[in-house]
Formats: C-alpha cells, sequence, structure tokens
C-alpha cells in the first residue's frame, strides 16, 4: 500500500510484445515513460521507475538510453549536422536495431 507521501513510479513492461500485448497505446505509454527517462538522465539525475523485463531487455534498454542521451548530448554540444551528432546517430541506429531485436519493440517506441 502507497503512504500517501510516497510517489507512485511508472512501469515500463519491456515484454509486451512477448506477452502479445504490443499495441498503439502500450507503444504510446512506453513513448511517455522513455521520454521521462531519458528527460531525467539529461538531467543528470537518475529516472525513478520501475522496469520488468528479463535480463537481455533491460541489458537493451540500459544500452539504448545510453547512447540516446550521448546523441542528444552531442546534438546540444555541437549541433544536430555535426560530425559528433551524425556518428552518434548511427551509434543510435544500430543499438535501436539491437533493442528491437531483443524485445520486439521499436526503438524509439514508434511503430
Amino acid at each position: 500500500m502507497l503512504d500517501n507521501n510516497e510517489i507512485q513510479k511508472p512501469t515500463l513492461d519491456l515484454g509486451s510484445k512477448r506477452k502479445g500485448q504490443l499495441d498503439e497505446s502500450v507503444l504510446t505509454s512506453l513513448g511517455a515513460e522513455l521520454g521521462y527517462a531519458l528527460g531525467q538522465l539529461l538531467a543528470g539525475a537518475q529516472p525513478h521507475m520501475n522496469i520488468s523485463g528479463t535480463a537481455s531487455e533491460i541489458g537493451a534498454l540500459s544500452a539504448a538510453l545510453g547512447v540516446e542521451k550521448h546523441h542528444l548530448q552531442n546534438i546540444m554540444r555541437h549541433g544536430p549536422n555535426s560530425p559528433q551528432a551524425r556518428a552518434s546517430l548511427s551509434q543510435v541506429e544500430r543499438v535501436g536495431s539491437r533493442f528491437h531485436d531483443v524485445t520486439g519493440i521499436p526503438w524509439p517506441f514508434t511503430s
């Protein structure tokens, strides 16, 4: 039971595709939760959320969030058309493809 002063953490369920529950509303929810997590990471904070999934699904998410954060930092520091941003975009695409292979969920949570 939650205390009145306790904030409920959002849950990111990486097993939606595996469970046959992946639809547009789930993708929308995952996208919102991902946006929250990236915002927290870019602010230098630890995202406060629960993540459910297999170890490989969680590992794929961790890798994808890490390279996405790095890519967004490159865009902010050097501009969207900089060599650094273009190089980090290729990393995002590679790691995003692995995330999709592991979870069945497109990166970044779009259909």
